[in-house]
């Protein structure tokens, strides 16, 4: 594996099904994420900088929902996106043009394993805002944001379960955490084509028939420069 500044090695984080089920083994995994070579500035360790996102973070929050509903009521339609990123790869690398190179495990399979499920894959209705949802995800976004952390779980301890709780929410649903990326597209292509996890477990979040709500939080990292948030929720237990 190739590692460096210019090469920027990216892992997704999942939580797939917390509530009746167990979190997934590939989340267990990806608790214990490897990190890249970094450069520092002030002191703070950072893989890449740059301005952030076109319109700033609350911006970028509400196109990744967008974006996601986008890929679940359009599947077969969103496979042109995936096949415009499968052209930026040379061998194992994602070459952006302006923006630094990023460095996958899988290299096109992925990608190709990812356009062969949305072939398959239904259309699903769009997922409502939640406001409980986004706040979690945002007090998420706050607490690791400047520390660095990665995982679902947070400073203090807290699991998803127990930051929605804390907002009033139902704590059951499924959390997914992108980090590395300020577009709503390049987020949403990383927790489809899920390298290097090995049950897709952001995938399956994205297209999960319970899933009805959802609520989306990002911001700067200390580490992988941004990160974004996605919670999402079943129908309310009331109206069940």
């Amino acid at each position: 594996m190739k590692r460096g500044f210019a090469h920027l090695v990216l892992a997704a984080v999942v939580a797939a099904g917390i509530g009746p089920a167990a979190v997934s083994a590939a989340a267990e995994e990806n608790e214990r994420p490897y990190y890249p070579a970094v450069s520092t500035a002030n002191g703070v360790p950072r893989v890449m900088t740059g301005p952030g996102p076109v319109g700033g973070s609350e911006q970028l929050a509400r196109e990744v929902h967008d974006e996601m509903n986008l890929m679940r009521t359009d599947p077969q339609g969103y496979i042109r996106f995936l096949e415009d990123y499968r052209a930026q790869f040379r061998g194992d690398q994602v070459f952006r043009p302006g923006r630094v190179t990023v460095q996958t495990r899988e290299g096109v399979a992925a990608v190709d394993e990812a356009i062969a499920f949305l072939r398959r894959q239904q259309p699903l209705p769009p997922l409502r805002f939640d406001g409980v949802l986004t706040l979690s995800a945002k007090d998420h976004v706050a607490d690791q944001g400047p520390t660095g952390f990665v995982g679902h779980y947070g400073t203090d301890g807290w699991d998803f379960a127990t930051r929605v709780a804390r907002r009033g929410g139902e704590p059951w649903g499924g959390e997914n955490i992108s980090y590395g990326y300020d577009t709503a597209r390049e987020v949403i292509i990383q927790l489809l084509v899920d390298d290097n996890v090995r049950d897709r477990g952001h995938r399956v979040n994205l297209f999960q028939t319970g899933y009805v709500r959802a609520g989306v939080g990002c911001g700067p990292h200390a580490v992988f420069y941004y990160m974004c948030v996605i919670d999402y929720g079943y129908e309310f237990v009331g109206k069940r």
